[in-house]
């Protein structure tokens, strides 16, 4: 390594609840473990133990709530627009850290830090970069997704259609504060131009981001690393669960899994809990329902399936869990037009469908019957994988050179 960076990462939460604080985590820790100076600053905790017991970060954790979570609504509503008090701690923080010698990487801001938080760094001179976990930099509802109609979005996001569409999974008044607050974000504060770098995780990622940000907006394509080691495949063929990872909302399409199941009497395990939760036990008692799986836990989890199915109805930014469970040798059954098409090659590794059709996912799922091709799809998953493994390392060789030039342009500048 040639250089040592001083790094502070900003997330929401300090422990998992979801993809992005995994990354968020994971890309902490790999980054102390290169060598590099990192200090995790977070509002909600508790904080997960590797981040505590990790000698080389340095983690804050402001002891806040999820604005989603907090009874007191006045509040939430004054955090989730403009956290003030958080970014004064954050500023605190800050002036212990050298501006032209310290990169801010942003994961999530939206659920109890807000974009004060991201603006104060770039206010004070950080060179600030942000991971694109969601679309919450530049569309209201932050995921580019119109979820009453279960359908991708087409329109300019804060624009007068922006405006009037309905687009939210709770209400038209929570729509309209995000909007407001979205608004502020990039109309006043500015804060998309202000960025350093904007990190897409995928190819999808990177091209809905080229769309939706300004043409100015510099955006740098850095894979999501994935926690698995080499190891054999697992023997997919002797195996008879069909596997969900993931929250369970209605958007993820948990309840496309839970009725193809049903249909076909198969066994499915659903790892997650959400709101789609009870909707998936009505769809199918049968199933199982796990809950939330620890990272430790979820090898085990895809050690006994015959497939991971990703029934994501939007598109995604990566599609985490499908490529672990490639890497692992598990075929992957997902949506069509999500991210993780980059990944899945239709009879090769996996099999795609029809992205909401059950009838679709069961003909898919009854392919995977067959005990030779799954058999033959694992070990091509395995294979294909692990000719270019998404590895911690190569995550972190990949942020480095981002940091880098983000650096020299501040050496360059002053």
């Amino acid at each position: 390594m040639a250089r040592a960076f001083d790094i502070v990462v900003v997330n929401d939460c300090a422990h998992l609840r979801g993809g992005g604080d995994r990354v968020a985590i994971a890309s902490a820790i790999g980054l102390a473990d290169a060598g590099h100076r990192v200090t995790f600053f977070s509002a909600v905790g508790p904080v997960d133990p590797e981040l505590q017991g990790h000698p080389g970060i340095t983690t804050v954790c402001l002891g806040l709530t999820d604005i989603l979570q907090d009874p007191n609504r006045v509040r939430a509503v004054r955090n989730g627009s403009w956290n003030s008090p958080a970014a004064a701690r954050f500023r605190h923080l800050l002036m212990n850290h050298d501006a032209g010698k310290t990169v801010v990487h942003v994961h999530s801001f939206t659920k109890a830090l807000s974009a004060a938080v991201p603006t104060m760094a770039v206010e004070l001179g950080f060179r600030t970069v942000l991971s694109l976990h969601d679309y919450f930099l530049a569309c209201p509802n932050g995921a580019y997704f119109v979820y009453p109609k279960m359908a991708v979005c087409t329109l300019t996001p804060l624009g007068a259609d922006c405006l009037r569409c309905r687009c939210d999974a709770r209400n038209q008044a929570h729509k309209l504060w995000r909007f407001a607050r979205t608004w502020w974000q990039n109309r006043v504060a500015d804060l998309p131009a202000k960025l350093s770098a904007v990190i897409a995780v995928s190819q999808t990622n990177l091209e809905t981001a080229r769309r939706l940000l300004p043409a100015r907006t510099r955006v740098e394509h850095v894979p999501y690393p994935i926690d698995a080691a080499q190891s054999e495949p697992v023997q997919v063929e002797h195996n008879d669960v069909f596997l969900f990872l993931g929250r369970m909302e209605i958007y993820k399409g948990p309840q496309l899994l839970a009725e193809a199941g049903a249909a076909l009497g198969a066994k499915v395990t659903f790892c997650g809990e959400g709101p789609a939760s009870q909707t998936v036990r009505d769809l199918y008692p049968g199933a199982e329902l796990a809950g939330w799986q620890s990272r430790s836990a979820i090898p085990g989890q895809l050690g006994r399936a015959r497939a991971l199915v990703f029934t994501s109805l939007w598109p995604e930014t990566f599609g985490l869990t499908a490529v672990e469970a490639l890497a692992r040798g598990v075929p992957v059954i997902a949506s069509k037009g999500t991210a993780a098409e980059e990944s899945v090659v239709h009879g090769v590794n996996g099999l795609l469908f029809e992205r909401g059709s059950v009838s679709s996912l069961k003909e898919m799922m009854q392919k995977l019957q067959n005990h030779e091709f799954a058999e033959k799809l694992g070990r091509e998953a395995h294979r294909r994988y692990w000719a270019h493994p998404l590895t911690m390392k190569k995550h972190v060789e990949r942020l480095e050179i981002v940091y880098s030039s983000v650096l020299v342009q501040e050496e360059m500048a002053a």
